[in-house]
């Protein structure tokens, strides 16, 4: 059995346990717990996701390569690849997201809001903390939780996103500037990658 094969084995026996153990705990900290130990599972063996299927770009920038998605869209996951000095401002999800780490060292910083939402494109934010995504460890998210995502690793960062809808039908995501204290739409990521064979 070639590696793409056993990934792909492993992907597939991963998300089925992922969905039961959404439909049978729901969307919740503790249920998004146990999603995390299915991927750091999934990942602990690094060969399966060999740096060379989940290269940069050719101009040396980031990528997102989609591994699996229902055909509903459902159960997204994607291996997301970060250049050196990546950074994402803070954002939320709109769905349930897991992130977990195979190569790299991914820094997360978490948010909430202080205002009450209720102008539209005004946000205040307040830093509450952040965490090292690396391999053997991750971090979950539930649909209005905020973060933002940074690297300075000389090598390339590979890590495992999984979400509950598929980036590019999350339409109503926000992105924040804590600066200027604006939301707006965060753009569809329309540039996903298919894993090299």
């Amino acid at each position: 059995m070639t590696t793409i094969e056993q990934r792909d084995q492993a992907v597939a026996e991963t998300v089925g346990r992922v969905r039961l153990i959404e439909q049978q705990y729901g969307v919740n900290y503790d249920a998004l717990g146990k999603i995390r130990d299915e991927l750091i599972e999934l990942t602990r063996d690094k060969e399966l996701f060999p740096r060379s299927s989940f290269p940069i770009t050719d101009d040396g920038g980031s990528a997102v390569y989609r591994i699996s998605e229902d055909p509903d869209h459902r159960y997204a996951l994607y291996a997301s690849v970060g250049a050196a000095g990546k950074s994402v401002p803070p954002h939320n999800h709109t769905t349930w997201a897991v992130i977990v780490g195979v190569y790299g060292d991914e820094l997360n910083r978490f948010y909430q809001r202080t205002d009450d939402a209720s102008a539209e494109g005004y946000a205040e934010l307040e830093e509450t903390g952040s965490f090292v995504v690396q391999h053997g460890n991750g971090v979950v998210f539930l649909p209005d939780d905020i973060h933002a995502i940074s690297t300075d690793d000389p090598e390339p960062t590979v890590h495992l996103h999984m979400y509950g809808l598929a980036l590019d039908h999350l339409h109503e995501r926000l992105v924040f500037d804590q600066a200027g204290k604006t939301a707006k739409i965060m753009s569809i990521r329309t540039d996903i990658q298919t894993p090299v064979a």
